[in-house]
Order: structure tokens, then C-alpha cells, then sequence
């Protein structure tokens, strides 16, 4: 419990500055660059976050075969993961270079500027980052939850502290920050080397396969989806959105993906351990209590990702036009929209993980490959279309879809366990809490009443307790309807054995 207790300190700290990490410097880099300049910024590190993708999702294989390398020194598993670990590291490295290479017949054809040298530097350092995420994913399965989360913690803190004051009082161009950027990316893969317990063959200059296995890269068929869909859902609508919008649609966007991106890396937090105590007792064959906790994962997902839309819906801007300034509040809401009726439905990330550590690679692929395409189609149309308004609604119809997909699949979490009421129940939770979500934006959007737009303190509290009364009814509904099955929980909640590395 200890353990546990530390890697969501970690992780709670590492949200929060990573939240900071674009809540502070956005309205610096505007304020110092211009809509403009900044808008030409997130847009390549856009293009330069294809990098995480790189490894066309290998990260989710190659974990069983690790555990028995450091358990048991099976030759036989040392053979195959190396192979996982090696096409990882190759194929950073061609997607690297490819774009690189692209980024210079670019330059020849249309001219060489300043953001061709930033372009090249951001591509770099979210390659470098790209291994120490891939690493962190590894050693969650060694147990080094706390160390491996307190480096990355690290990483971001270091990087916010010498960003803020190079914007602040340095007033540091944009290819300036690049150059930061790609220092801090160096630094953090040092600060895991020196703070985990990292195998010898999980080194970034590790041994090297004699002899590579394409056999391994069949499996890229199915891990490729999972980042194909993080990039189609946080990168591709900034490029969407600046090809039929204003640069002030694109801040927007930005910003507002930064805060409800909080809530969507706090349930993966979440998703990591609830996946691993859910497999756990599946393993045990006591699929009761794994669905009881199952349920309970999801219910809290659900809330978390509720409070934190129903907030910035009801905050309507007085607190955040002191951080986004000079924004027109019906575009404001609009973009919050698309986030806020999406964001009740992110508990669908708790049975991903599941999926990952259960090993149904390909049941998970069809239906992220299936949210690729239509995202593409969605963001093709917008762009014929030339309309944000029709590109926000796709949006929410797009993460609506996959959460379906997931929650009401016909196994929740493999074939120890063939009842679905814990998913189905998740997306009943989730209908309401978009329901609430989106009655509270037309209220905000058509009432009439100063409550929602004067900053005054007696205005505000009558919005606090709204939205605390709205969360607090839907979290008692959801208790009420599981209150049998919660009361066996402790028997479910068991410490996860740690592996020593």
C-alpha cells in the first residue's frame, strides 16, 4: 500500500505539471510571440510528435518475456524480448530520420526560415522522449512504479522551471525553446538511468540482436493502433483546426486540451493499477470481486472525468480569461463542448489497460483502427466542409463511439469473465454523466443570469454548489447500485507482489 501510496503522489505531482507545463507558458508564448508564432509552435510540435508513434506500439509487447528474464534468466525470453527492444530502438530512429529528411526537402523547395532548424530540434527531442515513456511502460511491469514515475516527474518539473523564466525574463525565441526542449528531453533519460533499477538489456545501447526477427513486427498489426489513435486524437484536430480556423481557435484548443488532458492521464494513472489488481484476480479465478472492482474503477473514471467538464463549463471563463486572454467566449465554448461531453466517457481507458496486460492485442486494435478511420473521415469532411462548428460535434461523436465499443463489448476483461454488467454499468454512467454536462452548458450558454458570467465571489458559490450537488447526486447513484457488491471489496484489494529488478 505504501508503494502505491507513492506512485499516485508521483503521479498526481506529474499531472499537475505537466498541466503547467502549457497552462503557464501558453499565455507567455502569446504575450512574447504572438497568436501567430505560437500557433506556428503547437503546430509543429504536431508533426513532431509522430515520433511517438514510432514505435508503432511494440511498448505493450514483450512484457511477459521481461518477467521471466529478470525472474528466472529464461535465455529464451532474453531472445525474444531483445528483439521487442531492438525493432523498438530501430524503428525511433527511421521515423526520426525520415522526418528529418522530409523536413530538408521541404526546406530546399520552399525555402529555409527559422522554424526549420525548430522543427528539427523538436523532432528530436520527442524522439527522446518517446524512449523514456517506452521505459516507464517497462518498468510498471518490473514493479519500479514510484522511481520510474518520480523520474518523469522530474523530467517536466526541470523543464517547466527553465522554460518559465527563459520566456519570462530572457524572452526566448521560439527556436531558443526548442533547443530547451531537447536539452531536458537528454536530461530526463539520465535521470531514469540514475533513479531506476533498469535491466541490462532494457538500455538504450543494450545488446543488439545478431540477427532481427520479422516474425516480431507481425505483431505491429496489432499494437500499432493504440498510437495511431493517440495521435488522431491530440494532434491531428490542432492541424485540422488551423487549416479552417483562426490562430485564436488553435490557442484555444490547446489550452483546453491541456486541462482536460489532467483528467484523461489521471485515469490512465488510475487505469495502470486498476488493470494490474483486475487481472490479478482474474488470474485467481474470482471474477466476483474483479468485477466489483472493475465497477468501482469505472464509476470513479466516470466522476473524475464529470467534475473536471462540469467545472470548466461552469467556470465559463472568469477564472481562466486570467490565464487565456482576449478570447471570444461563444468560440471558448464551443471548442469546451467537444471536450466537456467526451470527457465522462474516459473510463473506457481503464479497460484498454485491461485488454494490454490480459494480451487481446487484437480485439483492442479492431476497435482503435476503427476510431483511425473515422476520425480521418471526420477531419476530411471538416475540411471540405470548411466549418469548426461540424469538426467540434465529429469530435465528440468520435470518442463517443470508441468508449461504446469498449464498454459494451461482449468480454470485459477476457474469458474468466463472460458477464459485462460492470461495462455496461460504466456506460450508463457515462450517459449521465454527459447528460449533466451538457445541461449545465445550455444553462451557462442561454441563461440570462450574471451567476455565470460576474466574477464576484456571490455569484460563484451558487455555480460551486451546482456542480457539487450534480456530481455528489451522480456518485450516490452509482454507490446505491453497487452498494452489495462494494461491500465485499476488501476482499479484492490485496497488495500487488512487487518484482525486484
Amino acid at each position: 500500500m505504501t508503494k502505491f501510496v507513492r506512485f499516485f503522489s508521483f503521479a498526481a505531482m506529474t499531472q499537475v505539471i505537466l498541466l503547467l507545463n502549457q497552462v503557464v507558458l501558453l499565455p507567455m508564448q502569446i504575450r512574447l510571440w504572438g497568436s501567430s508564432e505560437t500557433a506556428l509552435w503547437y503546430a509543429a510540435i504536431a508533426l513532431a510528435t509522430v515520433t511517438t508513434v514510432a514505435d508503432c506500439g511494440l511498448r505493450t509487447a514483450g512484457h511477459v518475456e521481461l518477467l521471466r528474464l529478470v525472474r528466472t534468466n529464461d535465455p529464451d525470453a532474453r531472445a525474444e524480448f531483445l528483439q521487442v527492444w531492438a525493432w523498438i530502438r530501430l524503428l525511433i530512429v527511421l521515423v526520426t530520420a525520415t522526418l528529418l529528411a522530409a523536413d530538408l526537402v521541404y526546406g530546399l523547395l520552399h525555402g529555409r526560415n527559422e522554424w526549420q532548424l525548430g522543427r528539427v530540434l523538436l523532432t528530436l527531442a520527442f524522439a527522446f522522449e518517446t524512449v523514456l515513456i517506452i521505459r516507464i511502460v517497462y518498468l510498471d511491469s518490473l514493479g519500479e512504479y514510484s522511481s520510474a514515475e518520480s523520474s518523469y516527474f522530474l523530467f517536466a518539473a526541470i523543464r517547466l522551471v527553465l522554460a518559465v523564466p527563459a520566456l519570462l525574463f530572457f524572452r526566448i525565441h521560439p527556436v531558443g525553446l526548442c533547443w530547451l526542449f531537447l536539452g531536458t528531453s537528454v536530461l530526463g533519460l539520465a535521470l531514469q538511468g540514475w533513479l531506476c533499477h533498469i535491466p541490462r538489456d532494457l538500455g538504450i545501447f543494450g545488446t543488439f540482436p545478431q540477427r532481427l526477427s520479422f516474425a516480431t513486427c507481425s505483431l505491429v498489426r496489432y499494437t500499432m493502433a493504440e498510437p495511431l489513435a493517440n495521435w488522431v486524437r491530440l494532434s491531428l484536430p490542432v492541424l485540422v483546426i488551423a487549416s479552417i480556423a483562426p490562430d485564436t481557435a488553435v490557442t484555444a484548443y490547446v489550452a483546453l486540451r491541456a486541462i482536460y488532458g489532467a483528467a484523461r492521464t489521471t485515469i490512465q494513472q488510475v487505469a495502470r493499477v486498476a488493470s494490474v489488481e483486475v487481472v490479478r484476480l482474474l488470474g485467481q479465478r474470482r471474477t466476483t470481486p474483479a468485477e466489483t472492482l472493475l465497477s468501482l474503477f469505472l464509476l470513479i473514471a466516470g466522476l473524475i472525468g464529470t467534475g473536471l467538464a462540469g467545472t470548466i463549463v461552469l467556470d465559463n471563463m472568469r477564472l481562466l480569461s486570467l490565464w487565456l486572454k482576449h478570447f471570444d467566449r461563444p468560440l471558448f465554448q464551443n471548442i469546451n463542448l467537444s471536450f466537456a461531453l467526451g470527457s465522462p466517457f474516459y473510463s473506457y481507458q481503464i479497460l484498454v489497460a485491461i485488454s494490454f496486460r490480459m494480451g487481446q492485442l487484437a480485439q483492442t486494435a479492431r476497435r482503435q483502427y476503427a476510431y483511425f478511420l473515422y476520425s480521418a473521415l471526420f477531419a476530411a469532411s471538416a475540411v471540405i466542409l470548411r466549418s469548426l462548428d461540424v469538426y467540434l460535434a465529429l469530435l465528440v461523436v468520435a470518442e463517443i463511439l470508441l468508449a461504446i465499443s469498449f464498454l459494451t463489448r461482449q468480454n470485459v476483461a477476457g474469458d474468466a469473465m463472460h458477464k459485462t454488467d460492470a461495462g455496461r454499468q460504466g456506460l450508463a454512467s457515462s450517459f449521465a454523466g454527459f447528460t449533466l454536462v451538457f445541461a449545465l452548458w445550455i444553462a451557462v450558454r442561454h441563461a440570462g443570469s450574471s451567476m455565470f458570467i460576474d466574477k464576484s465571489i456571490a455569484n460563484a458559490l451558487p455555480a460551486v454548489s451546482l456542480l457539487l450537488l450534480s456530481v455528489g447526486v451522480l456518485a450516490l447513484i452509482g454507490l446505491a447500485l453497487n452498494a452489495r457488491a462494494f461491500r465485499n471489496l476488501r476482499i479484492a484489494v490485496r497488495p500487488v507482489d512487487v518484482v525486484r529488478v
